[in-house]
């Protein structure tokens, strides 16, 4: 464990866990993560940003030098379904846009709570059907995200699915929320372990974000979904984070339906802790792992 982990896990407890302890309300993710908007929207030198549109929906898009345009790594970022940006996660995008040498394309759904379910999930089947528009094909795409963007990855796969929509050539999912029933016993366990978040902030997500919805629709909760005849299926997760279960689970259900499937559980870390990457050697070494396997299944030597 480096040094900076230590520190800044520290840091993390004080400034965020201790805010939600004084009240545990999912919907204080967002000015928290516009703070973090503002000091990660500078770009390295070398990485171009460009706003379009996939199906309607605006999407950033990241290249390095060298990018290979036939390919894409389509990320959908986290933040509790309301918050977050895609400027708000580029210390991550912007160095899986050089690693894997392909053009991320970060999509800007809309929000819970001015957009709830499924207004967001809507907004990824649309832009990723507009990758497919543009040419790039199916076994050319991985789709990634992370916590929420991570729950939205696994969702999205299960809409392509049923609508008849060629599915990606793999899936990247970061500490991502697949079970809404809060059932995995890492929810309770790691109450106090988990650096950032408090056990009472699930139960602010259901109005904020879905409202009557059942708990068990597997587009809202992927861990009750049919997963049979998904691609590849990479984790990466915190072994204190209380939505650990949450990827463990998830995992051995895509195991037991055949899928390839690798799962990463790191010591020490928080949640989506590869967002640090710029500050920790701990994320830089989790996202050289996403990368490799997203070469590796984009066939990129």
């Amino acid at each position: 464990m480096s040094l900076q982990l230590s520190l800044l896990n520290l840091l993390l407890r004080w400034q965020v866990k201790r805010r939600f302890r004084k009240n545990p309300d999912v919907n204080l993710l967002r000015p928290l993560m516009q703070q973090m908007e503002a000091r990660n929207a500078r770009l390295p030198a070398d990485i171009k940003v460009e706003d379009i549109t996939l199906g309607g929906v605006l999407t950033e898009k990241l290249t390095a030098p060298g990018t290979d345009e036939s390919r894409a790594f389509f990320y959908i970022h986290g933040g509790g379904f309301v918050a977050g940006s895609p400027r708000t996660h580029r210390p991550l995008t912007s160095r899986l846009a050089r690693q894997v040498g392909v053009p991320v394309y970060s999509v800007d759904y809309r929000l819970a709570p001015e957009h709830r379910f499924p207004a967001g999930l809507d907004d990824c089947v649309a832009a990723y059907r507009g990758l497919l528009e543009k040419g790039i094909a199916p076994s050319s795409i991985i789709v990634g995200g992370d916590s929420a963007g991570g729950n939205l990855t696994l969702a999205l796969a299960l809409r392509l699915k049923a609508e008849g929509v060629p599915l990606p050539a793999a899936l990247v999912c970061l500490s991502p929320a697949t079970d809404m029933t809060g059932s995995g016993a890492s929810r309770h366990e790691n109450a106090e372990a988990d650096s950032l978040f408090v056990s009472e902030m699930f139960d602010s997500l259901k109005p904020a974000y879905y409202g009557d919805d059942d708990d068990r629709n597997p587009f809202l909760s992927p861990l009750f979904g049919d997963v049979s005849g998904f691609p590849p299926v990479f984790f990466q997760v915190g072994e204190t984070e209380m939505l650990r279960d949450d990827s463990t689970r998830m995992a051995a259900s895509l195991k037991a339906a055949g899928t390839e499937t690798v799962l990463e559980v790191w010591p020490k870390v928080w949640h989506v802790w590869q967002l640090n990457a710029d500050m920790l050697p701990e994320g830089r070494e989790a996202i050289d792992h996403i990368a490799r396997f997203a070469k590796q299944h984009l066939r990129i030597a």
